[in-house]
């Protein structure tokens, strides 16, 4: 089956494992998509990520978010988009709560260039 294809069920963390587990299924260099668990009432303290904005979509279960500083009741079927520079944080119901959170690091100018020569440079070489 192509590498491409997640089954979430796999990445799930074991009830009561750890309070908050995260487990990155897919990694490329500007997106990042990871299976959060938070046993029932563990909490992400209040944070905020600069140079990065996250989507979260609720798999399984019931809990709290807080957007900037608003506390939102977040279950299935609900997705929270949470731009860089905006504080967030959560919190999980009297169940399990999981989360899909699919991130995107912001690229910058010298990192774009640097990506573009690597694949220029790799053509290159392909073509002999």
């Amino acid at each position: 089956m192509s590498d491409l294809v997640y089954f979430l069920k796999e990445f799930e963390a074991a009830n009561g494992e750890h309070p908050v587990t995260a487990r990155p299924f897919f990694v490329s260099e500007d997106l990042v998509a990871v299976l959060v668990t938070l046993q029932p009432h563990a909490q992400v303290p209040e944070h905020v990520h600069e140079h990065h904005a996250e989507i979260f979509d609720v798999v399984r279960g019931v809990g709290t978010f807080w957007l900037d500083g608003e506390a939102f009741r977040f279950g299935p079927g609900m997705t929270i988009v949470v731009p860089a520079g905006v504080r967030h944080a959560l919190q999980a119901g009297d169940e399990p709560w999981m989360l899909r959170e699919t991130v995107h690091r912001h690229v910058y100018a010298r990192k774009a260039i640097r990506r573009a020569l690597r694949k220029r440079f790799e053509r290159l070489l392909q073509r002999g």
